[in-house]
């Protein structure tokens, strides 16, 4: 299967050539835990040749029970080397990984899949996929996947057109955060001044005592009015110029990346 494969190409390679360069294995699924019917991987290939063709995104889905002593992600991205995946010269592309062994799920990115699939996006991701993953309906997982998937790749068009323009959905939920922390703040030290408030009136009118004669509310020495005037003289404003950020803003908030083979790759999942 795919390790054969992959054993070959480097025998020939090393016997034929002083520096061995892998061609691409054929294929989007590679499924060594047999996980998928021969119908669910037809289904899995079209649409990531499809993704391929719109967005320049090579799709790859991978199964296995024996990571040969490394983490999923790690072989995941090992394989993305050994089977010299990706489009273009950063070898854009994503794998989805599912090792049985140790029900552990990891989306490895690698070139420009970086910056589409951010930490940000690849939790919510996940969010959506492990569900499916713990009920065992690993191709419906595998569908929701693609799903996100051009569903990112058409944002991240979007914000290539226009990036000073443009406002991401983590922004978008940031924003959102940020306005739902201020009202809560606002509510709360309005309930804190106007607790204060009552409580200080409370206490002034505490030793207040009633009087039935008019005479106790007049002031002994009478009463004195001082007038106040304010004279108006000049004006004199001062501008500052607000420096303009340069920067477009973040699609999604930064990616966390590793090393594999000297080359780098990002990536997120968890266990299900």
């Amino acid at each position: 299967m795919k390790k054969g494969l992959i054993c070959l190409l480097a025998v020939f390679c090393m016997l034929f050539g002083t520096n061995p360069v892998f061609a691409r294995i054929a294929g989007h699924v590679f499924d060594d835990a047999e996980l998928y019917t021969v119908q669910e991987e037809e289904t899995l290939t079209q649409r990531a040749e499809e993704i391929g063709e719109t967005y320049g995104l090579d799709v790859l889905f991978l199964t296995t029970e024996d990571t040969q002593g490394l983490s999923a992600r790690e072989y995941a991205a090992q394989f993305f080397l050994d089977g010299d995946f990706g489009y273009g010269a950063e070898q854009d592309g994503i794998v989805f990984i599912i090792d049985m062994q140790e029900r552990d799920a990891q989306m490895v990115t690698s070139g420009e899949a970086i910056s589409i699939f951010t930490d940000a996006y690849l939790a919510q991701i996940w969010e959506e996929v492990q569900p499916y993953l713990s009920d065992g309906a690993y191709a419906e997982a595998m569908s929701v996947f693609l799903d996100q998937v051009i569903a990112y790749c058409q944002a991240y068009q979007e914000y290539l057109e226009n990036p000073e323009e443009y406002v991401s959905v983590y922004q978008q939920e940031q924003q959102q955060k940020q306005l739902m922390v201020f009202g809560v703040v606002v509510v709360l030290l309005s309930l804190v001044c106007a607790g204060t408030g009552v409580l200080l009136m409370r206490r002034a009118h505490r030793n207040v005592r009633p009087f039935t004669d008019g005479r106790a509310y007049l002031k002994e020495n009478g009463m004195r009015l001082d007038i106040d005037r304010d004279a108006f003289v000049s004006t004199h404003t001062i501008r500052t110029p607000l420096p303009k950020n340069e920067d477009p803003p973040s699609f999604g908030g930064g990616s966390s990346t590793f090393q594999s083979g000297g080359h780098t790759f990002g990536g997120g999942g968890g266990k299900f």
